[in-house]
């Protein structure tokens, strides 16, 4: 993975999460966030609660979004990405 930061990226990093649609995380496109929200998880912090309840562990949760929801090994790892660093940037 590069040190490219995203247009997405950058934008989901400059601001707390508040109630931002689980849309705005950087490697859900328009099909995975259908999946994510029929399955409740409709909220950025939704999906960022899921990252912390498994210990922040990268490989685990890119592993869960591709088994439950048909995420894209590439999709998996930008939305760890997103979600890893955002938590350093506010937690």
């Amino acid at each position: 993975m590069t040190n490219y930061l995203s247009v997405k990226l950058r934008t989901f990093l400059g601001e707390p999460i508040g109630e931002k649609c689980v849309a705005f995380v950087d490697g859900v496109d328009r099909d995975l966030s259908g999946r994510l929200r029929e399955r409740g998880f409709d909220k950025a912090y939704v999906l960022l609660g899921q990252f912390l309840l498994m210990h922040k562990k990268e490989e685990d949760f890119q592993s869960w979004l591709i088994m439950v929801f048909g995420a894209s090994q590439e999709a998996a790892q930008r939305i760890s990405r997103c979600l890893r660093e955002w938590s350093i940037t506010f937690m």
